[in-house]
């Protein structure tokens, strides 16, 4: 937050710029997850993730976002142009996820959880469950 009553504005998007969001709001839940969705879109052993109020959540442009179903209730976003992984929300949720890759700026944002970890390669590390106290 940038004072008592502005929250603070995250912005992102492709690597092409057809894409562009905006994102207001404390994020909620960082985390990396490694199931085979996630792996296989990110090229790497997981995909970082944050979630936001789809309320506090905006697609600004200039392009609109494909989509595509990787579970019967779940619809993943991404560019139509430039193939870069932007999001996902389940249907009826009031939270989606939109991929740390994709924010301009996510530093600040320190993922505390990892979803299938014991799929990942033993050579990554664990991250912590819950952030340093100082």
């Amino acid at each position: 937050m940038t004072d008592d009553s502005t929250p603070e504005v995250l912005t992102g998007g492709c690597l092409c710029g057809h894409i562009r969001f905006e994102a207001t709001g404390d994020p909620y839940d960082p985390h990396l997850c490694s199931c085979p969705h996630c792996t296989r879109l990110s090229g790497g052993p997981f995909m970082g993730w944050v979630g936001f109020q789809r309320t506090a959540f905006t697609w600004t442009g200039p392009g609109m976002p494909g989509s595509f179903r990787s579970w019967p209730t779940l619809e993943r976003w991404f560019c139509p142009v430039c193939a870069t992984p932007l999001g996902a929300a389940g249907d009826g949720e009031e939270l989606l996820g939109v991929c740390l890759s994709a924010l301009d700026d996510c530093d600040g944002i320190t993922p505390i959880g990892h979803s299938f970890r014991d799929r990942t390669p033993t050579w990554l590390p664990p991250i912590p469950s819950t952030l340093p106290t100082s």
